[in-house]
């Protein structure tokens, strides 16, 4: 039977983290987000500890593994010398003993550092991943099953013809990617719009690239794209500044940027200026109507995995899924470990309510500071989206437990023919194929955006 222990999983709405052992579940506060106030991570230096401690996992020497590294709180305690010998244990069992390394990737998620190392067992290869946040400690360790070792340890690179861009405010310029189709043009353009955290321009989560993929199937359809990395992700040192962090609004997190991008794809060369469109993912796509409120040069938008649920009603559904995933675990596992669902729902619970001003301690508002839920808390995508004499599709993925399909039904309902709809069964909320009950350990698995979608979204685009 096939055990898969996760030590950190990167909720795409929830701005938090998920730790896990074997069947064990928490959830990491906000606090413990990498304190980006004291980053020394040395990222050569943590290709080579990250080898080490693998290794020494690997080999059976745990207490070199646990006592030879630096671990942070989470990592020493739901990781002790007892817990890896346990593991080990079961993964010899399930896929025969350890024989080699073979191949290594490195990616950015979120603030914090994946090395990834392929391995090779007697029964199966596997994938690991040990985790580092900006202190250069070990905050998350996992590994999931390879079908094809090989493929992984190869150094496959993506065909770009791309260009590197700047853009944005004078206070916080953006970094992106201008991805040309072949030919002449003029051609029809788009935005791609992350989900919340600090994102990069391919919004990486893991293994997966799902902007990357985007960008590079439409522009095979003679599209243009442009993608950015988030204000949060290239200025996260301003962002340890409480001042600046208390001043975050959806504006300057969201959507002014967004609408820079678009003022900028209307400058370039061989761009269609009357077909510029927005496509948004998860947050991007609920906060796509705002974007689009109000402007004459947005064609059209694609809301792809968007909440018309306010963001911290739909926080309470996703931990109570997650929790829900481990149906042995007792009440009192769960608040052992760093956050009770209990804690969610009363952070929900002051967002929500006429207390919360200004000087609200972001400790009571799950770590994210109270300007940014006034502004977001009562927002309903759909009246706005009501207002826009624009065309627009909705894309939803059957086995999206994030955004899940109830939310596609409310667009359905509130928008009606105003727009288009498009309903993928087996695509998760990263629009890649999965099976079976979605759970948090398939993000871990590198796969790819969905061909069907990025065709959709091509004809979609061309028909207008």
């Amino acid at each position: 039977m096939k055990k898969i222990f996760i030590i950190l999983l990167i909720l795409i709405l929830g701005l938090t983290t998920i730790t896990a052992c074997k069947s064990k579940e928490a959830v990491v506060d906000p606090d413990d987000q990498p304190d980006l106030e004291e980053q020394v991570l040395d990222e050569e230096a943590a290709k080579i500890t990250g080898k080490a401690f693998l290794e020494q996992f690997l080999t059976g020497d745990f207490d070199s593994a646990y006592n030879g590294h630096a671990l942070d709180e989470a990592m020493q305690r739901a990781f002790n010398v007892e817990v890896m010998a346990s593991i080990h244990e079961q993964l010899i069992t399930d896929y025969g003993a350890f024989l080699e390394l073979s191949g290594q990737k490195e990616t950015t998620t979120q603030g914090f550092y994946i090395v990834t190392f392929g391995a090779n067992h007697e029964n199966k290869a596997l994938a690991y991943n040990v985790v580092f946040n900006q202190k250069g400690e070990i905050s998350g360790f996992n590994y999931q099953e390879l079908e094809n070792l090989d493929v992984f340890a190869s150094t496959e690179k993506s065909a770009e013809n791309g260009k590197a861009v700047t853009f944005g405010s004078e206070d916080f310029p953006l970094e992106g990617t201008l991805l040309y189709p072949e030919g002449e043009g003029p051609f029809p353009a788009v935005v791609l719009v992350h989900g919340s955290g600090p994102n990069d321009r391919d919004e990486t989560i893991m293994g997966n690239k799902p902007f990357r993929d985007i960008a590079e199937g439409l522009a095979a359809q003679g599209i243009a794209v442009l993608r950015y990395d988030k204000r949060t992700y290239t200025h996260s040192l301003k962002y340890s500044d409480p001042e600046v962090a208390a001043d975050v609004t959806i504006y300057n997190e969201v959507i002014d940027d967004a609408r820079y991008a678009v003022e900028f794809l209307r400058k370039q060369p061989h761009i269609d200026t009357e077909k510029i469109f927005v496509i948004g993912h998860s947050l991007g796509a609920n906060q796509a109507p705002r974007i689009a409120e109000g402007r004459t040069d947005i064609a059209g938008i694609a809301l792809l995995g968007g909440n018309v649920t306010p963001l911290q009603d739909l926080m309470v559904y996703q931990y109570e899924y997650l929790f829900s995933l481990d149906e042995t675990a007792d009440e009192l596992t769960k608040a052992t470990q760093n956050v009770k669902l209990g804690d969610i729902i009363l952070g929900v619970k002051m967002i929500n309510s006429d207390e919360l001003t200004l000087k609200t301690d972001p400790k009571l508002t799950l770590g994210i500071p109270a300007k940014y839920w006034m502004d977001l808390r009562d927002y309903n995508p759909i009246d706005i989206a009501k207002t826009l004499e624009i065309p627009m599709i909705i894309m939803q993925g059957g086995r999206d437990y994030q955004v899940p399909p109830t939310e596609f039904d409310l667009w359905k309902e509130g928008l009606g023919d105003q727009a288009e709809y498009r309903y993928y069964e087996s695509l998760n909320h990263l629009f890649i194929t999965g099976e079976g009950k979605p759970s948090p350990e398939e993000y871990s698995v590198p796969g790819k955006v969905d061909d069907q979608v990025i065709d959709d979204l091509a004809e979609w685009i061309k028909n207008m």
